[in-house]
């Protein structure tokens, strides 16, 4: 039986399921799923192509659990630290760092 990995999550994750917009470098705009995020990084699903040490733009609503940005719209600069491959529903899961979050202005 195989041992689990160890943690290395820094932050408590919160399960959140909207979408958001990611810029990927080079391939323009796409819409994503989110799964979870946390103060300092998230997990969202795809179908673009995406490389472990790329670097994302994110634009998303902060769900109410995480206070220094509850419920605000940020823009998010992250990079990607894992990429997994989910074949049976054709989508690709992507764990990225966030490296810098600001709240964008309201409207």
């Amino acid at each position: 039986m195989a041992k689990p990995k160890p943690e290395k999550r820094a932050g408590k994750r919160v399960p959140w399921q909207l979408p958001a917009s990611v810029s990927f470098r080079g391939s323009g705009r796409a819409q994503v799923e989110l799964k979870n995020i946390s103060s300092r990084g998230l997990f969202f699903f795809t179908q673009a192509k995406v490389e472990e040490n790329s670097k994302l733009e994110i634009v998303l609503m902060m769900p109410p659990e995480l206070p220094q940005f509850s419920c605000q719209w940020v823009c998010c600069q992250a990079t990607v630290v894992r990429v997994e491959e989910d074949k049976p529903n054709q989508k690709i899961g992507v764990a990225a760092v966030i490296d810098r979050c600001e709240a964008l202005p309201q409207i």
